[in-house]
């Protein structure tokens, strides 16, 4: 009985070709994700710096702000201002940890999902040699072998 193991090189090309395809495209998703994440905090912090010079002047308007004067409006406005403003950013970058931790997962499972099918096909091909070799091994006495 030949064996070919052609078949199982097949196999295994088909396996990692699968891999390596969903591997790159993970790592294209994740790249995109990060680009996302960066510019959604970089154009949070432009408009929080862009605000904040209309915030103080709409309260200088009102005389509660500005030359001087610091009214307890005027501070407990500001301190909600940049605390909404932190928390919002420590938000988005906790957000987009989480979304990376995700690739990282899938990533993971591509890898094991892998490595489980190379494996499965590792032993497929033992069994075929072994059960090979116990087909030349019951012969043998037909060919003088003992």
């Amino acid at each position: 009985m030949a064996i070919d193991t052609s078949v199982y090189e097949r196999q295994r090309r088909g396996i990692e070709d699968d891999y390596s395809t969903k591997a790159a495209t993970n790592a294209y998703s994740r790249f995109l994700s990060q680009q996302r994440g960066d510019r959604s905090i970089a154009d949070y912090t432009r408009d929080y710096r862009r605000k904040a010079p209309n915030l103080t002047a709409a309260y200088g308007r009102k005389g509660l702000a500005g030359g001087g004067v610091q009214s307890g409006v005027y501070g407990r406005a500001m301190q909600n201002y940049v605390g909404d403003y932190q928390q919002q950013l420590s938000r988005t970058y906790a957000d987009q940890a989480t979304e990376q931790r995700q690739y990282d997962l899938s990533d993971a499972q591509l890898t094991a999902s892998r490595d489980k099918a190379l494996s499965d096909m590792e032993v497929d091909k033992a069994k075929e040699i072994a059960l090979a070799a116990s087909y030349l091994t019951a012969l043998k006495p037909t060919f003088g072998g003992s």
